[in-house]
């Protein structure tokens, strides 16, 4: 397998935004790499935080699966090239579980990612872009990330993006906070507004795109108005999070001027690739604007406070790495040698050792008989 990776640690948010690919365009995208790279399976993860490709079939994609991204992202190859770790073989399939495991997260740990490498590998599956051998390599990626999950303090603590942008809120100083959410509907908005719901003094406005109202969720009140009268809401909020998928600003710098009178102090969080806010938002009087390149410095203390966690997982990560690694070649030498069981099958242990022995280099012998008595043969 091979992998190509723009993330958070190449790139900032806004040059990450270039190769961002949003759903809709997913399969056209898929369907470009399958035939520039020559190549019947690949997996697309696209998020705010990383755009990467997977692909399983012929050797030194890298060049083709650049020439795709500078394409897709109105860029050029060797631009690309500037930005972009390569992964191939075992180091790509580690890059791999790593992801899933949230060890790559600007988050350690966060709980985001498994659904998002699940969406997007559920996605090229039913497309047909995967078969066997990235059907294994995921499947397997998934299934790792559950154990460490679950076998470390990794995430343990609950916190996420979502967690650090509304801790955000609650260190704004003044006691009763009402906050407009835009996007409450999507994945991280959703979160968002569950933990909004969990804190105190904190009233929602959630903007819909159909009616305005009230609604009851999680036990706490959130009133609900039309997208379209955002604007009109700005002038009671505190704070205003935008964490939509729209490829346009939700709030633009001279229609939030016309529409705040007072002069409070106002937080407004960007928790969106591409970004929703206008950046001059927050370089207007009282208003201080935290996007997604803001939210990684707020992770780096909780990063830190992972490190023992992160060991027990990279234990974990290379006990299953080593389990996938057998499964693969075990299937690659019985497709290529498809009537291996009929030559070998009534074969005793003996006999094998000999042939072994006969077929082997010296090293590679002493490395079997070796692995045989540590069994117990």
């Amino acid at each position: 397998m091979e992998c190509i990776s723009i993330s958070h640690k190449t790139a900032a948010a806004g040059v990450r935004e270039k190769f961002y690919i949003p759903k809709d365009e997913t399969e056209s995208f898929l369907r470009k790499i399958r035939a520039a790279a020559k190549v019947q399976e690949c997996v697309l993860l696209s998020t705010c935080n990383r755009t990467e490709v997977y692909v399983q079939g012929e050797e030194n994609t890298f060049r083709a699966l650049e020439e795709v991204l500078a394409e897709n992202g109105g860029s050029t190859p060797g631009q690309v090239r500037g930005l972009v770790r390569r992964y191939q073989g075992l180091k790509a399939l580690h890059h791999l579980f790593r992801v899933v495991c949230g060890m790559e997260s600007m988050v350690i740990g966060e709980d985001e990612i498994l659904g998002q490498v699940r969406d997007a590998y559920g996605y090229a599956k039913e497309a047909g872009y995967t078969g066997y051998e990235l059907n294994s390599i995921f499947q397997a990626a998934l299934s790792c990330a559950k154990r460490v999950k679950t076998e470390t303090v990794i995430s343990k603590t609950a916190v996420s993006v979502a967690t650090l942008a509304v801790s955000e809120v609650t260190r704004m100083p003044k006691k009763d906070k009402t906050v407009l959410l835009m996007g409450s509907s999507g994945q991280m908005g959703g979160l968002i507004l569950k933990n909004l719901l969990d804190q105190k003094n904190i009233r929602v406005i959630a903007t819909v795109r159909s009616h305005n109202g009230i609604c009851l969720s999680g036990g706490a009140e959130v009133a609900h108005v039309d997208y379209q009268d955002r604007y009109d809401s700005l002038e009671e909020a505190d704070v205003v999070i935008s964490a939509t998928s729209s490829p346009h600003y939700t709030l633009t710098a001279a229609r939030v001027r016309e529409a705040l009178c007072s002069a409070k102090e106002r937080l407004f969080l960007d928790i969106s690739m591409p970004p929703d806010l206008d950046v001059e938002i927050g370089r207007m009087e009282h208003c201080r604007l935290v996007a997604l390149d803001d939210i990684k410095k707020l992770a780096e203390d909780n990063n830190r406070r992972k490190q023992q966690a992160f060991a027990d997982a990279e234990e974990i990560l290379n006990e299953e790495l080593e389990k996938l690694c057998k499964a693969l070649a075990f299937h690659r030498f019985t497709q290529k040698d498809a009537d291996w069981k009929e030559r070998y099958g009534d074969c005793s242990g003996e006999k094998m050792l000999y042939l072994l022995r006969d077929r082997l280099d010296s090293s590679s012998f002493e490395k079997v008989l070796q692995a045989l008595a540590a069994q117990g043969w």
